[in-house]
């Protein structure tokens, strides 16, 4: 599953291990409820033990992962509450770096934001939802880099981070998928004409129907 890598020699090994371990978590590579043994990670990382159990703690601080009596250390399942509050908290950050953005965003990453958009909804049309759900995230991320506020940009990508597999989901209703791009359009154009109040709303809204999308989703994985 996980790889040794020679990256990154700049950086602690356990920090190495931590985002190995947290991209498999994220991308629902490693799965609610699976164990995470100290032995096993450190014979596939090529690593001593000691840096995985510090990667493990730093997951436990994020909650991605929890200590069960007479299991071990699991992967932690994300509940209602959960995306709840990561949405409620997505939607206080993003509403601010996205008002920031139309104050500070130039015409190089208007064009490059319209690209994306145009992009999405060109592989929408052709049915290759993979790189569609690619472009939405470049979308985000062009116009959440020109707020130019490096902390908010940090927490923002870590709450995405927290739901990706579940936004993956959300981005695959079909009736979800064309209003994302036509609420994207929105966005863009309130930005191009520094509207920052219907800015606000448009990204609280775009957010509140993720959420809608992403509880009726969960609320089906517990009633099976």
């Amino acid at each position: 599953m996980f790889q040794a890598t020679a990256l990154e020699a700049a950086r602690p090994m356990r920090e190495v291990i931590y985002l190995q371990i947290r991209e498999a978590i994220t991308t629902g590579v490693l799965k609610e409820g699976e164990r995470l043994i100290e032995s096993e990670l450190a014979a596939q990382l090529k690593a001593s033990r000691t840096p995985v159990r510090e990667a493990i703690r730093m997951l436990e601080s994020e909650r991605l992962v929890e200590s069960v009596p007479r299991r071990g250390v699991v992967v932690k399942g994300v509940s209602i509450d959960d995306i709840i509050e990561i949405y409620r908290i997505r939607q206080a950050l993003e509403v601010m770096a996205f008002k920031a953005a139309a104050e500070n965003i130039g015409p190089a990453q208007l064009s490059q934001a319209r690209r994306y958009l145009d992009d999405s909804n060109r592989h929408l049309r052709e049915k290759n939802f993979e790189v569609y759900y690619a472009d939405n995230e470049a979308f985000t991320n062009v116009i959440v880099k020109a707020c130019r506020m490096p902390r908010t940009i940090q927490l923002i990508s870590s709450y995405r981070d927290h739901l990706r597999s579940f936004r993956k989901v959300t981005l695959s209703d079909p009736a979800r998928q064309q209003e994302v791009i036509c609420q994207h359009s929105d966005i863009l154009s309130a930005i191009e004409a520094k509207d920052t109040e219907r800015v606000s709303t448009l990204v609280f809204e775009h957010l509140e129907g993720a959420l809608a999308v992403c509880k009726r989703y969960r609320e089906g994985m517990v009633t099976k």
